[in-house]
């Protein structure tokens, strides 16, 4: 059974989870004031450490491609690259949207996947599922929880995710017949990676090809983070070119 890390760098809590096949050795969810770029490394070595094996036993490497926290999707992917090279082990990729709805495969029927986006608005995919298996309905894209309310059915929907329990108030009164699930049952388990089949392209081209499916991808040359919207750099850059101009 391949012994898999698994690392996801989206938000401010870094997740990591060490796997022996679908079972979990170790898992750790660290929410501190110090960058990811102080404490991944750390927290590889640490659950290494806790299993009693040396990072030279790793077979396979996994990492989120967002969306999520743009420095710390920078800071995962490139880490996470850099060990795939000098282990000389394969390296996937992953949507945060994804794993979470893999949680509710059992569920029959439409749900949606909310995470805070901040600026008051969410990152969000909707998904179907038949009880065992799930299809992606949208891939990820962002709005505001008044503008995402119009998207989606107004009964017989669940939304979940981080991003319920920022704008509960705001998703009640426009979807108040919606089912509702936060923290921490709505977290990612990264445990179900070893449940995601391998897809072909990257998730950057998905909503073009692989549409539906749900699962990972390999990477073979440089990952690039999923960026639903601008970062704050570009659009402050651009606000400035425009000033400029007139």
């Amino acid at each position: 059974m391949s012994l898999t890390l698994v690392v996801d760098c989206s938000t401010e809590i870094l997740s990591l989870a060490l796997l022996r096949g679908s079972g979990a050795l170790v898992e750790l969810r660290l929410a501190v004031s110090e960058p990811h770029s102080k404490t991944l490394l750390a927290a590889v070595d640490w659950a290494l450490c806790q299993a009693s094996l040396e990072v030279s036993q790793l077979e396979r490497l996994a990492v989120c491609c967002g969306p999520g926290s743009f420095s710390g999707l920078r800071i995962g992917m490139a880490t996470m690259q850099g060990l795939s090279q000098t282990l000389a082990i394969p390296l996937y990729t992953f949507v945060e949207h994804d794993m979470i709805a893999y949680k509710f495969a059992f569920r029959t029927g439409v749900f949606a996947v909310l995470t805070d986006a901040r600026r008051q608005q969410v990152y969000w995919a909707s998904y179907v599922s038949d009880g065992e298996k799930i299809e992606r309905l949208s891939f990820c894209r962002v709005d505001n929880p008044e503008s995402l309310a119009t998207l989606l059915p107004e009964e017989d929907i669940l939304l979940v995710g981080s991003g319920v329990d920022v704008y509960r108030s705001k998703l009640v009164e426009a979807l108040p017949k919606a089912e509702l699930l936060g923290a921490p049952l709505a977290l990612p388990d990264l445990a179900l990676l070893s449940r995601m089949p391998l897809l072909s392209g990257s998730p950057l081209s998905i909503d073009v090809g692989d549409r539906g499916r749900v699962g990972m991808w390999e990477s073979t040359k440089q990952l690039e983070p999923l960026y639903i919207r601008p970062s704050d750099a570009e659009l402050n850059r651009n606000k400035k070119l425009k000033e400029m101009a007139s």
